[in-house]
């Protein structure tokens, strides 16, 4: 379409398996360090090395279009380290069903996922979905989240997308976190495709 913007133009290729296990372990060691309760020395000592990795990281720095994180993954592991991992089980044109499991990275207290963790996972699961199925080159205009139940770390849940209306530049959605047949958090949202130009 012409009057996509470069950015919904622009397709990278994936990411190496090498960055995706980086990206794992990463997140083993974020889960582990919100976890636990370490000794003054060896705080000391991780935070030593924690900068020393930062270091090397930073040589690394790409332009933004360069960099990892923002390649597609197919094995469903890599991408952006802050963002919650989920693996796509079903999708057609319209919907999505995907698995997603907290960790202790995501705890907000008592067994239970942060609130600010949910939108964070709907904001990812569904514009990505609508840049690629419905209008490539879209960002968030509003998204509404409604917390039904507590949502617990540890489990397997499951999220499901439908888009429910496309008008111009514009696609709604609504997005669903199960745990068996309980609704635990659902959301609703709008995407604008962009125009040419911004950013």
């Amino acid at each position: 379409m012409s009057d996509l913007s470069s950015e919904a133009r622009y397709v990278p290729e994936p990411s190496p398996p090498e960055y995706a296990d980086l990206v794992d372990a990463f997140r083993d060691m974020h889960a582990a360090l919100a976890a636990s309760a370490p000794t003054i020395d060896l705080a000391r000592s991780l935070t030593e090395q924690f900068r020393v990795t930062a270091a090397q990281l930073t040589a690394q720095r790409a332009d933004e279009r360069q960099r990892l994180a923002r390649r597609p993954d197919p094995s469903g592991r890599g991408g952006h380290p802050s963002l919650i991992p989920y693996r796509v089980d079903s999708s057609d044109d319209t919907t999505l069903s995907a698995t997603v499991t907290f960790t202790d990275a995501h705890l907000g207290g008592n067994g239970a996922v942060h609130g600010g963790i949910l939108p964070l996972l709907f904001d990812d699961v569904l514009g990505i979905f609508v840049s690629s199925v419905a209008q490539p080159g879209s960002r968030t205009a509003f998204l509404n989240v409604n917390y039904r139940k507590i949502t617990p770390i540890g489990r397997p849940l499951r999220v499901t997308v439908s888009i429910d209306g496309i008008e111009g530049r514009k696609t709604w959605i609504t997005g669903r976190l199960y745990e068996g047949d309980e609704v635990l958090a659902d959301a609703e949202a709008l995407f604008l495709r962009l125009l040419p130009g911004q950013p």
